[in-house]
Order: structure tokens, then C-alpha cells, then sequence
């Protein structure tokens, strides 16, 4: 794994685990079907028993924060995982790779939502092609209208990132030849 896209890979591996039931009855109590969407499980230990050279690179890509935790074995860091026991959604960038993740941390007292970064856009950018752009508040609004099948031909959706519309919005809308009308969402 070099990159957050094949991270991403593996967390999409990981939802798929027979392992995985809370991650699984956590989508469902939302009303998301993993196997019909982009959506992976983050457990945590993606950094464990690898190189440290493999930690600071995704130290480097803010996956890791050094901790003050104990660790068992001297010589080893404690980490602290960006998205640790949740569920991840990946942002992708025009060439349609993994840039960013939006990550739900089911397991607390009350879930916590957050962007690894402020790259990328969710699902991902729209076809050229779009004649119709719905654009939502959320990742999880978004991820609803996508596995809904509500969007037809010529179609596409677009989150806004944490509620606001981004440079990347904006560049992505841009390039939409045909579009001709764009429909906001607000809740």
C-alpha cells in the first residue's frame, strides 16, 4: 500500500469480512448497502507489523498521529488512526482516484463524522456528459440518492464537503458541457 487509494482497497476488503458484523449492522441501522455502494471499514491496524518507513508515509498523509499511548515492545510508536473503527467513504479526484476519506466513527458514545483532508469530491466528478447535477449536503445524503437508483441517464450527484461548496465543486461543474440545470438539496 503506498497511497490512499489502495489503503482504500483494503478497507473495502475489510467491510467484506466475516469479522465486520458491527461496521455491517451500523450501515444497515442508516439504510446503506455496503455491496451496492463504495464503502469500506477502517479497523485500525492497517499499520500494524509494517516497516516504519510504511508508518510515516501515512504519517505523512495525516492516516497517523503520533500518540503518547503505551506500547508492549520497546522501540515501537504508538498511533493514533485517522477513522479508527469506522466506516469509510473515499473522495476521489478528477483522474478518479482515492484523495480523501469521509469516515464515520460509529462506536461512539455519539457517532463522529470526519474528512481526512479537504481534497477530493464524493462520489466522485461528474461524467462530462451530466445534463442533470443534484447537489447534497452530505456524504451520506449523497451515498442514499446513489444506492436509491433514483438518477437516471445523464445524471449525477455531488456532496458538498463538510456543508460547503469547494474550488473542487466549483472546477467540477465547470466542465460540464451539457449541463443544463443543477438541482440543490437542503434538509
Amino acid at each position: 500500500m503506498k497511497d490512499l487509494h489502495s489503503l482504500y482497497l483494503s478497507f473495502e476488503t475489510g467491510i467484506r469480512s466475516s469479522k465486520a458484523v458491527d461496521p455491517k449492522r451500523y450501515l444497515e441501522s442508516i439504510g446503506l448497502n455496503y455491496t451496492e455502494l463504495r464503502i469500506g471499514f477502517n479497523s485500525g491496524q492497517f499499520h500494524h507489523r509494517q516497516p516504519q518507513e510504511f508508518k510515516d508515509h501515512f504519517e505523512s498523509l495525516g492516516m497517523l498521529t503520533k500518540s503518547e499511548a503505551g506500547v508492549n515492545q520497546e522501540g515501537l510508536m504508538a498511533y493514533t488512526v485517522f477513522g479508527r473503527y469506522g466506516v469509510i467513504f473515499p473522495l476521489m479526484d478528477k483522474h478518479n482516484q482515492v484523495v480523501n476519506y469521509f469516515a464515520i466513527r460509529f462506536k461512539m458514545a455519539s457517532p463522529i463524522e470526519e474528512y481526512l483532508n479537504d481534497k477530493g469530491l464524493y462520489p466522485s466528478y461528474p461524467h462530462p456528459s451530466t445534463k442533470t447535477l443534484y447537489i447534497v449536503p452530505t456524504v451520506l445524503d449523497g451515498a442514499s440518492l446513489l444506492q436509491s437508483k433514483a438518477l437516471e441517464n445523464k445524471e449525477a450527484v455531488l456532496a458538498l464537503h463538510d456543508g460547503k461548496f469547494l474550488d473542487q465543486h466549483r472546477e467540477a461543474i465547470s466542465q460540464l458541457e451539457h449541463l443544463e440545470q443543477i438541482i440543490i438539496i437542503k434538509r
